[in-house]
């Protein structure tokens, strides 16, 4: 347990402190506060508008916290690979790798070590995220409770995205190669549901639409709150952890 937290520690500090995660934060804040700014300048125009006959209402969260949660997880597809890339890619270049193999740590100890410096980082992203919605409250009525269960859902999301991002930087040595693949399996992920369009199978398509991440996603920002889906997310990730250990554990016997 010591050796596991020492690992994540010492990872987070080689994160958060880093060159990258300051020119990521920075344009992260700058594309947020952009977008963010101009969604409630306009949800106050349409709101002060003159309405029209039988026009629907439309709240705060469904006009502009809905559409700040879909761009962080947009922003975070890309992102969290660029965050996790050298968790492991680092260790193979500075040749500390093979030292770090013959340690008397067990793989599952430094997997998780780094599991847990790639989420600390990436969750710290997401902190300043959700200031957006919550000061929005200083000026406008804020469903508070549906803000947070939205975030319940973007945190169980994060949590898949550092698990690739860890599983990526364990399977290369270059750090572009991470990234590129991290990118690739996080969008592969939001892709894999459309399959059950190209069959008839009932049972085919019940679990292509089970295995959508949008439908859990978005679950949780309409405030539906189902255990099914906090157990999906919880399984995947623990699927890909489980995948980056056994590649970690390959190579001490290569």
């Amino acid at each position: 347990m010591n050796s596991m937290l020492y690992i994540a520690k010492r990872d987070i500090k080689s994160i958060v402190f880093s060159p990258v995660f300051l020119m990521v934060s920075s344009l992260c804040t700058f594309l947020w506060s952009f977008s963010y700014i101009k969604s409630l300048i306009q949800f106050a125009f349409n709101s002060s508008a003159p309405k029209v006959f039988n026009s629907v209402t439309v709240s705060l969260h469904q006009g502009v916290v809905t559409g700040h949660i879909s761009l962080v997880n947009m922003v975070f597809i890309f992102v969290v690979p660029a965050l996790t890339m050298k968790l492991i890619c680092e260790e193979k270049n500075r040749r500390t790798y093979d030292l770090l193999m013959t340690s008397p740590v067990s793989s599952c100890q430094i997997i998780m070590g780094k599991y847990i410096a790639g989420l600390g980082a990436s969750l710290l992203l997401l902190f300043i995220s959700i200031l957006y919605p919550l000061l929005s409250g200083l000026i406008s009525e804020v469903n508070y409770s549906l803000v947070f269960s939205s975030y319940l859902g973007l945190t169980l999301m994060t949590f898949v995205y550092v698990a690739i991002g860890l599983l990526s930087s364990s399977m290369t040595r270059s750090l572009l190669l991470s990234v590129i693949m991290g990118v690739v399996f996080n969008l592969g992920l939001w892709f894999l549901s459309q399959g059950s369009t190209s069959s008839d199978n009932d049972v085919f398509i019940a679990v292509m639409e089970h295995m959508s991440v949008g439908d859990h996603l978005f679950g949780f920002v309409k405030g539906t709150f189902r255990w099914s889906s906090f157990i999906y997310f919880l399984s995947l990730s623990a699927l890909f952890v489980f995948l980056s250990e056994r590649v970690l554990e390959s190579s001490r016997w290569r």
